[in-house]
């Protein structure tokens, strides 16, 4: 462990025209730890997480990655600086297999990666793309067609195409919507199985999903920072209540 955090956000704001859709967001994440935020549709988290990754740099504050100013740095440079991410569109290749899908996101990394040669059955890509496959728990399916695979799957093909780069840094955008009840346990045991090592931050605005995975959990709300806490205290915390019950009814 380091006592550099892994993310450093200070003051960060994001505006869009007249829209300021994140104000002055601030927290920290530990290096290795597991941080959700929530918060109900609107709330901002999308375009914080977004201003993380470079695809919509801040417009105020900065952004600091395992210790690195990444505030005016392009979202593909992050990427080599340890930024793994999954999108809540699918970006897969439904005419390839699982296995291709891997071996191409194993290569995304790589010199000469827009290379079209055929790998070789030894190929070191390949053998990490199967490596790959096995701890998103997909090895059974490595030559299905992913237009084949069920929404579990390819959510789970997801979060194997964010590891592919080996990142130190894993985010997550909302991996569980529009799994069933019995698709969930499967991803979240996946999630449960990543390495200690490996830092995470859940986008998620489903508290069932997020707070048995959370170390830490910020709560947003019109997009700024209402509550960061632990996910015990969350669970019973009446501000955080009320945003949910003022969106719905219900606490989804």
């Amino acid at each position: 462990m380091t006592a550099t955090p892994a993310i450093e956000l200070r003051n960060v704001g994001r505006r869009f025209g007249a829209l300021q859709a994140v104000r002055d967001v601030t927290f920290d994440v530990a290096v290795g730890e597991r941080h959700a935020v929530l918060g109900p549709n609107g709330a901002g988290k999308t375009t914080l997480f977004n201003a993380i990754c470079g695809d919509f740099p801040p417009t105020s504050g900065s952004i600091r990655v395992f210790g690195r100013d990444v505030s005016d740095m392009p979202a593909h440079r992050r990427a080599r600086h340890g930024i793994g991410r999954t999108y809540q569109q699918s970006l897969l290749f439904n005419g390839l297999s699982v296995l291709d899908n891997l071996f191409v996101a194993v290569r995304g990394v790589k010199p000469n990666r827009f290379s079209f040669l055929v790998p070789r059955r030894d190929d070191g890509h390949l053998a990490k793309a199967r490596e790959t496959a096995d701890r998103v728990r997909l090895s059974h399916a490595l030559d299905v067609p992913v237009g084949d695979l069920s929404h579990g799957q390819r959510r789970q093909l997801e979060v194997g195409m964010a590891l592919a780069s080996d990142p130190r840094l894993l985010m997550l955008d909302e991996p569980a919507a529009g799994l069933s009840p019995v698709e969930r346990p499967e991803l979240s045991k996946l999630l449960r199985e990543l390495p200690k090592n490996l830092t995470i931050l859940l986008i998620e605005h489903d508290m069932d999903v997020a707070l048995p995975f959370a170390d830490r959990v910020t709560v947003m709300k019109d997009g700024a920072v209402v509550v960061s806490d632990t996910p015990d205290r969350i669970q019973n915390d009446p501000v955080v209540h009320e945003i949910y019950l003022g969106h719905g009814g219900h606490k989804h």
